[in-house]
């Protein structure tokens, strides 16, 4: 059991998959008729044995609409799993990269990114951008468990050209916990309605602390220092946001929504990465991105879960016999 987590731990985290041609404007007219599920990670629908929750959502509760374009950084993400395409949002941090969070991109094949969008009902907007993105980074100590680490970088195929549509969101450092603070929370997720929402909504939240977060009881020994918790108010519910779209203060963004309890609609916390955590890991990251790295990493990846999946069906048949 020892070696089988050392050999998960060594391929976890970083995937990237060869690119594949598609045709980006007739794929938007497509997505636009379709309903998307936002994705969810399984630790979010389990949590543990003994706190099962009915469910945990991502998606937005209640919400106002946005004024189109009055967030240029934000971007909506399809991601492709198997046969399966999923919904997550994400925000652009320089020209060539987003941001988002972990159980969003993992084990996806490719994602596709729509930047300058406001209403995804709409085939086209002359604002839009569409990329094909095949290389994501996701951190190496992404635990679905304890939803710890939850963020994940996707790498634009191309630089985009930035303008009063698309544009970058700044990011929070230094050690301010923010409570008290007022949040914002951003994404196209469910409506009180139940269904997804065609434009781009907010919704504003309260910062907790983390004492208080961790109080609930379906939060203790979860909620870390890398935690932010905003807290549910009346019938609109603070996980306001799609798995992976920003948590901004004053403009800045703070926090990844992750995860929370039910549909966070009766005063339960939503929980997100805390940003200010993760400064020297992003740094990191795109400063030093090599793609020759990246490309023998994979490789390596992709041996090692060929090489578990050769020794598990051995595994399995010296168990059958």
């Amino acid at each position: 059991m020892f070696i089988w987590h050392i050999l998960i731990f060594l391929f976890v985290g970083f995937c990237v998959v060869s690119g594949q041609e598609i045709d980006l404007e007739d794929l938007a007219t497509t997505l636009a008729q379709t309903e998307i599920p936002i994705r969810l990670s399984s630790s979010q629908l389990t949590f543990n044995k003994d706190r099962t929750p009915s469910a945990i959502s991502k998606r937005i509760i209640g919400g106002t609409e946005a004024t189109a374009h009055e967030y240029p950084f934000q971007a909506a993400l399809y991601v492709y799993v198997g046969g399966t395409i999923y919904f997550c949002g994400g925000s652009l941090i320089n020209e060539e990269w987003i941001l988002t969070a972990a159980h969003c991109v993992e084990n996806s094949s490719h994602i596709i990114v729509f930047l300058g969008s406001h209403d995804l009902d709409q085939p086209k907007e002359n604002s839009r951008k569409i990329f094909n993105s095949t290389i994501y980074i996701i951190h190496e100590g992404w635990d679905e468990d304890l939803i710890q680490n939850d963020i994940a970088l996707v790498k634009l195929p191309q630089n985009v050209t930035l303008d009063k549509y698309i544009n970058t969101v700044s990011i929070a450092a230094g050690n301010d916990n923010f409570s008290g603070d007022t949040s914002r929370c951003l994404g196209w997720g469910r409506t009180i309605y139940g269904s997804l929402s065609n434009v781009l909504l907010y919704v504003d939240a309260p910062v907790i602390t983390n004492a208080l977060c961790s109080s609930y009881r379906e939060y203790t020994g979860i909620i870390a220092d890398q935690h932010i918790c905003a807290s549910g108010v009346g019938t609109v519910g603070s996980c306001n946001g799609d798995s992976g779209g920003p948590l901004l203060i004053n403009g800045t963004q703070v926090g990844i929504v992750s995860f929370g309890y039910t549909d966070c609609a009766a005063g339960y916390p939503s929980v997100y990465t805390r940003l200010t955590e993760f400064s020297d890991w992003l740094t990191d990251k795109v400063e030093n991105f090599d793609i020759t790295l990246y490309n023998n990493s994979f490789q390596i990846q992709s041996s090692l879960k060929i090489f578990i999946g050769i020794i598990s069906n051995v595994l399995l048949v010296n168990y059958l016999l």
